[in-house]
């Protein structure tokens, strides 16, 4: 959520795995590079998270769920799947959904 990580390529390649696929709370659907591609276009916005919380799975997966916030436009609740792989947690699923006033 890092303004500095949503704009560096590299690092978001570190961090999506190659099979990555995301629902936003936009309603688009996106996969690894339109993801990236995406982020990169981004203007750098500060976010705050709530609620955050990690359930294991299974062995290498997890569950992460918090409230995401940002000056620019409605919270919502964030959803990620992050596996184990090579000594280094990637994402492989995210979804986004509004919150309900």
């Amino acid at each position: 959520m890092r303004p500095a990580t949503r704009s560096s390529r590299a690092r978001l390649e570190e961090l999506i795995d190659e099979e990555f696929v995301a629902f936003a709370s936009t309603g688009a659907m996106y996969d690894r590079e339109s993801c990236i591609s995406a982020l990169l276009l981004e203007r750098p916005q500060a976010w705050s998270i709530g609620g955050f919380q990690v359930r294991l799975l299974a062995p290498g997966v997890a569950l992460t769920t918090y409230v995401a916030t940002t000056s620019a436009g409605p919270s919502s609740h964030r959803s990620s799947i992050w596996k184990l792989g090579d000594g280094r947690w990637r994402m492989t699923f995210h979804q986004g959904t509004p919150v309900k006033d």
